[in-house]
């Protein structure tokens, strides 16, 4: 009981000290209104854009026009080629039927869906290829609304 007691003390000096001396150092310390966030140098190595970059553009510009694009297409290509695999595997198991009319039902089901799922792909990659390629510019005119307009680079 001696022994439970005296690491309870112990404990409870331990944690006032802490906190006096956390309370000491807050009070202590001003804030600085020079202070420059640290920051560590990219090895060129590393993907990503590198800090002349980050700040020429800004990081949301960044953030909106190179990454979030390459990960929607990464994203819709990996579904494509699940629904690709789906339709593989309801082929395997519609040949293996033998006449069983329930199990012909569900693989031929397995297939549509997963042709489904594939032109739905295939409909998001061309959509998100058509939106990040739209440039909204400001509107000078004073008759009706330009819109937004495609890349004159070609295309």
């Amino acid at each position: 009981m001696k022994k439970l007691i005296s690491y309870i003390l112990v404990s409870c000096f331990a944690i006032l000290s802490l906190s006096m001396g956390t309370v000491a150092y807050a009070s202590n310390n001003t804030p600085k209104t020079d202070f420059v966030s640290p920051s560590i140098p990219k090895p060129d190595l590393l993907p990503g854009p590198t800090k002349t970059q980050v700040t020429d553009r800004g990081s949301r510009q960044i953030l909106t026009q190179s990454v979030l694009p390459k990960f929607a297409i990464n994203f819709i290509g990996f579904v494509g080629a699940v629904a690709l695999l789906f339709v593989v595997i309801g082929g395997v198991r519609y040949t293996m039927v033998y006449g069983n009319e329930e199990a012909a039902e569900k693989a031929r089901n397995q297939i549509i869906y997963a042709l489904v799922g594939f032109l739905v792909a295939l409909l998001s990659y061309t959509i998100v290829s058509i939106v990040t390629n739209v440039e909204f510019t400001e509107n000078t005119t004073t008759g009706p609304s330009a819109g937004p307009t495609l890349p004159s680079d070609g295309i």
